[in-house]
């Protein structure tokens, strides 16, 4: 109790100030985006942002308790919390608990509660990732007792997650696994043939589900379908291009008004770069930067090759390159996924799962000698 106590007290302003400015643009672009849709579709121009609010106040909370848990402890309790969070991505295929939207089934629905799954299961694919490695380190040069039990704790989540499917959280976390192998000491031929699988498999998943195919044909030809297949990303080139180097102004953009479809979710960078310009977007991308390098700094911290090492490594990916994919697709530069953008789309499960893994990089920082 009193070594919590004492973590309390520090505070690791590199990696929070970053976040703390993301948190206040998300809050800002929240407010500046629903207004309108909110007064359309519930009569309430604050029904959003209330519902924001709420989602961030649960985030804090759990960021703080996060916060307060020795590391150890996930350790401790990893392969309950990984075999909570699979059980959680096969309730998803019962009729009547998970639900479909957009052909794809990634929300379950116990009671009035509705989440998405995979934000708890990135997390305890970290922690269980994270333990497997940090034992397994002396036997990855052998096969079977190295590298066969790391790419099963690996692989099982991700397979689920493309039965959905969900394959923007998949690759997402194919590429977690990716820079957390070439942190570990597993030999570069077996990495090698690891990627190779996992490109396979998303291959396989694009052609089993025709609208991923139709995704990548739209990325490979935005023009060809501009009422159809490409109207979101056409509209948010539109949104982006507007705003020139200063934008609008915050809530003044025009494409919120039904023009864009998910201006307050998956596409909100683009009315960030329309409101505020390439200056906004250009700082924001460099909050979510400074939040990477704090992150990797704070795995080099720890003792080569142990449990807080992989879990810093893995968690701040996750954060990173979750933003770093949103901001590719609506720029052009990824085919459409769905993944949000991390302290910034409107999304409760996002918004909570990422500040509670915010609250376990931060007590993986303070608990550094």
């Amino acid at each position: 109790m009193l070594t919590t106590f004492r973590l309390w007290r520090k505070w690791d302003a590199k990696l929070l100030i970053p976040v703390l400015f993301i948190g206040i643009m998300g809050y800002i672009m929240i407010f500046s985006t629903t207004s309108f849709k909110g007064l359309s579709d519930y009569n309430d121009a604050y029904y959003f942002i209330k519902r924001h609010t709420i989602y961030l106040m649960v985030g804090l909370v759990g960021f703080m308790i996060a916060n307060s848990i020795p590391i150890r402890l996930y350790r401790r309790y990893s392969v309950w919390g990984y075999i909570m969070a699979i059980g959680l991505l096969l309730l998803l295929f019962i009729p009547g608990i998970g639900t479909t939207i957009g052909g794809a089934t990634r929300w379950l629905r116990l009671g009035t509660i509705q989440f998405q799954p995979v934000e708890i299961v990135k997390f305890w694919w970290a922690v269980a990732v994270s333990k497997v490695l940090s034992s397994k380190q002396a036997h990855l040069q052998s096969i079977q007792m190295g590298v066969v039990p790391v790419v099963i704790v690996m692989t099982v989540p991700i397979a689920c997650l493309m039965m959905q499917p969900d394959l923007g959280n998949a690759i997402l976390t194919l590429m977690v696994g990716v820079v957390v192998l070439l942190i570990s000491t597993m030999p570069v031929r077996l990495l090698v043939g690891a990627i190779l699988i996992a490109i396979a498999s998303v291959v396989v998943s694009i052609i089993k589900y025709p609208y991923q195919l139709t995704r990548i044909e739209s990325f490979m030809n935005p023009w060809k379908d501009p009422l159809g297949a490409n109207y979101h990303v056409i509209q948010s080139f539109t949104a982006i291009g507007s705003g020139g180097i200063s934008g609008f102004g915050i809530g003044e953009s025009r494409l919120k008004y039904f023009y864009l479809p998910l201006h307050y979710s998956d596409f909100i960078f683009s009315i960030l770069c329309e409101e505020g310009g390439i200056v906004l977007a250009i700082l924001v991308i460099l909050a979510f930067l400074l939040m990477g390098v704090r992150g990797i700094s704070i795995a080099r911290q720890q003792v080569r090759y142990s449990f807080s090492q992989f879990l810093a490594a893995s968690l701040t990916f996750f954060l990173v390159f979750q933003a770093m994919i949103n901001i590719c697709v609506v720029i052009g530069l990824f085919p459409v996924t769905g993944i949000p953008l991390t302290f910034i789309s409107y999304g409760g499960t996002s918004l909570i799962a990422s500040l509670f893994c915010l609250g376990v990089l931060h007590r993986v920082s303070v608990e550094t000698p």
